[in-house]
């Protein structure tokens, strides 16, 4: 949105897009008790299980295929420069080296 209303209104169709934004998070807000059982799912998850990213919603707005994609990239990223398994979790146990 513009300071003043008169520009606002020479954006045509684009100054419903915030709005839009806005009401498209409103109708997929949770409750925090969705959070809140989901920090608890992911404290009782074994080491080596845990994901690196969660999302808590009713609505993923595509958020998953992203988490994916990067989690993709970053094992890619980690194998081209040698440090895969350094950086990979064991399960039951962390890895130390001194």
């Amino acid at each position: 949105m513009a300071a003043d209303e008169a520009h606002t209104n020479t954006y045509g169709a684009v100054k419903e897009i915030p709005a839009k934004i806005k009401e498209a998070f409103s109708s997929s807000a949770g409750n925090a008790q969705d959070v809140a059982d989901a920090v608890l799912r992911i404290i009782e998850t074994p080491a080596g299980e845990k994901r690196l990213r969660y999302l808590v919603s009713r609505v993923t707005f595509g958020i998953d295929q992203i988490n994916a994609l990067s989690a993709q990239v970053q094992a890619n990223l980690l194998e081209a420069f040698g440090l895969a398994a350094e950086t990979r979790f064991l399960k039951g146990k962390a890895v130390v080296s001194v």
